[in-house]
């Protein structure tokens, strides 16, 4: 990863060779945005917007095979890079991301071949499960409902990993160390944590639209308490053991990341964990 971050920083050239192999594939096209942050951050708007707009270039035949979140990447990144390097507010740029991830879900308003697609999938695989005689436990409609309801989500969280690794990279060859303190350092403010955490309770009580916005106001709570796991484990001197065990708990038990998150915001638990054994 190093090796790749350096070869970007080598010039123009090099930039856009990468941005343009890994758009051109699926499950790499993450990593085209994560060079567009990695060049806005350190070289600024300008040299950032051509490598943006070279990768609108596998973007751009994405969309016109009908998927269009690969420009929702680039452009989302390049956006979220900008006001990080202006601000250096990490809060800022989850909102940010927030805001990035409800354009995306409004965008399914317009979107009908989208809705139409998972309807098809989500039809062919409850029927695969008939013909084996196998009970299906939710309708079609409901698992739907539930997929289009983490679109907004899944956008906001990898504009903000594709991030994330350009400020790695950066901090990687720039600044060592850098990007880890700036991530065990981030803490929602208690006020716009508040805010948040209504949202969330009025979407917990099924009230339209927020009951199918829920995931995507749970991002900003839940890397805040990835934030404050990472410092604990870093402070204490715990291990890669416990990282991996904090993640599975996310992938099994989100909801117990997100009230840490929550807690740390209201709380402050860095002072606690912070304070000298009697």
């Amino acid at each position: 990863m190093r090796a790749l971050a350096e070869y970007v920083m080598l010039g123009r050239r090099q930039a856009i060779i990468i941005v343009l192999l890994c758009g051109f594939f699926p499950f790499l096209n993450f990593f085209s945005a994560a060079v567009v942050a990695l060049v806005t951050l350190r070289k600024g708007r300008n040299e950032g917007l051509v490598i943006l707009l070279w990768s609108m270039l596998p973007a751009g035949s994405s969309w016109a095979m009908g998927d269009i979140s690969p420009m929702f990447l680039m452009t989302g990144t390049f956006a979220m890079a900008m006001a990080l390097r202006n601000t250096l507010s990490w809060q800022l740029v989850l909102l940010l991301a927030t805001a990035i991830g409800l354009a995306t879900q409004l965008s399914l308003l317009v979107q009908t071949g989208y809705q139409v697609q998972i309807e098809f999938m989500v039809n062919d695989s409850l029927q695969a499960q008939l013909n084996q005689d196998a009970q299906a436990q939710y309708t079609a409609e409901q698992i739907v409902d539930l997929l289009i309801s983490f679109y907004g989500a899944y956008h906001a969280l990898m504009v903000t990993i594709c991030l994330m690794i350009g400020r790695w990279w950066q901090s990687l060859l720039y600044n060592p160390g850098g990007f880890q303190q700036e991530f065990h350092n981030l803490r929602i403010d208690p006020r716009v944590m508040t805010l948040l955490l209504g949202v969330i309770l009025v979407g917990l009580m099924d009230i339209p639209p927020l009951d199918r916005w829920l995931p995507l106001f749970c991002i900003v709570p839940m890397l805040a308490g990835l934030a404050i796991a990472h410092y604990m484990v870093a402070k204490k001197t715990m291990g890669t053991p416990w990282l991996v065990l904090i993640y599975a708990t996310v992938l099994m038990m989100a909801p117990a990341i997100i009230l840490l998150g929550l807690t740390d915001s209201l709380l402050d638990l860095r002072k606690r964990i912070d304070q000298p054994k009697e």
